[in-house]
């Protein structure tokens, strides 16, 4: 009888031990397929970061990627072999937009605590902190290349994970370690795409990392449309700042994204929309007041714009903390590919 008791007590305990200790999924790269009506879709179970747990003491939903694949599997919109699926981005590609002291710099307790605004412990090994932090965001950031890669072949690209848009060259904060938007345009950029990129940031945090790697770039437009008064602060000019008052509701927010597009230039070769989250009413790191409704509208939006000119687009999730954020955005890429068919 004791020795009953002692196993329903040691079962529960040892899987709690075994998930804490067990390394994160790396799954084999594969390229994905093409969906109906021109779409590519990138996501891997390797963009999750799993740090023994401290990686809940940020806001950011971790979990986010994987339910909305979840989501559109279950929808029947896609099937496991269609996600196009990243290795780790290539370090030489890493090293052409960010600073090499920067990036050797990450493997620091210090430095990685200021990219994440999460105290990593001084005494675990750098092997852990490369393979269980640093190695799921360069997942994601090979996956925002994959995406640019569909966009350019296909019309639409969308990473469920990176958006990146607060890592500077030399810098990382607001949990962005890499800056993937930076990195896809210069993949691109190789590949042989010509003419101007267009980012679109309507995050509801100022993109300053994509302003900081193209503010000296004029084949480079970068648009952010942000919530006044919030972080990053300082804030850092772009080509076109918008600024936008706490809890405007989602008509007037369409209004205001409208408005923007027609200041932004009308024929870019590739579009880049950061996508956050964080606009909804129920975000607790800023105070707009967008619904799920006017979240759907508003990457429909930037969709059909780059549709009726042909140009490539790229979507990337980027920031969102609350409630609502996951099932929000695997209704707005619901809607996208189902506006493709």
């Amino acid at each position: 009888m004791k020795s009953a008791w002692l196993l329903l007590v040691l079962i529960p305990v040892l899987g709690g031990l075994l998930a804490f200790v067990q390394p994160p999924p790396r799954p084999a790269a594969q390229p994905g397929r093409a969906l109906p009506g021109g779409a590519l879709v990138a996501f891997s179970k390797g963009y999750r970061v799993s740090f023994y747990g401290l990686e809940r003491l940020h806001p950011f939903d971790i979990g986010k990627p994987g339910r909305i694949a979840r989501h559109l599997v279950e929808q029947g919109l896609m099937e496991k072999q269609d996600f196009a699926i990243a290795d780790e981005v290539d370090p030489t590609l890493l090293a052409r937009v960010h600073d090499p002291a920067y990036l050797a710099s990450l493997s620091t307790p210090k430095v990685l605590s200021e990219a994440l605004e999460v105290a990593v412990p001084g005494f675990l090994p750098k092997a852990a902190l490369d393979r269980r932090v640093l190695g799921p965001f360069r997942r994601q950031v090979q996956g925002s290349v994959l995406a640019a890669r569909g966009a350019r072949a296909h019309g639409l690209g969308i990473n469920l994970g990176g958006g990146f848009h607060h890592a500077r060259p030399a810098m990382g904060h607001g949990f962005c370690v890499y800056n993937d938007v930076a990195v896809a345009i210069a993949a691109m950029r190789e590949e042989g795409l010509e003419g101007t990129v267009l980012i679109v940031d309507t995050d509801a945090h100022q993109g300053d990392g994509s302003h900081a790697f193209f503010a000296q770039d004029p084949t480079v437009f970068s648009l952010s449309l942000h919530q006044a008064g919030i972080f990053p602060q300082p804030r850092l000019p772009g080509d076109l700042d918008q600024d936008l008052p706490a809890g405007i509701n989602d008509s007037d927010f369409l209004a205001v994204l409208a408005a923007v597009f027609e200041r932004a230039p009308q024929d870019p070769a590739f579009v880049v929309h950061v996508a956050g989250s964080d606009v909804l009413a129920d975000d607790p790191l800023a105070s707009l007041g967008l619904t799920p409704e006017g979240l759907v509208e508003r990457d429909l939006f930037v969709l059909r714009w780059a549709r009726q000119r042909g140009v490539p687009l790229l979507h990337l999730l980027a920031g969102g903390y609350g409630p609502s954020s996951a099932q929000a955005q695997a209704r707005s890429v619901e809607a996208m590919l189902g506006e493709l068919r």
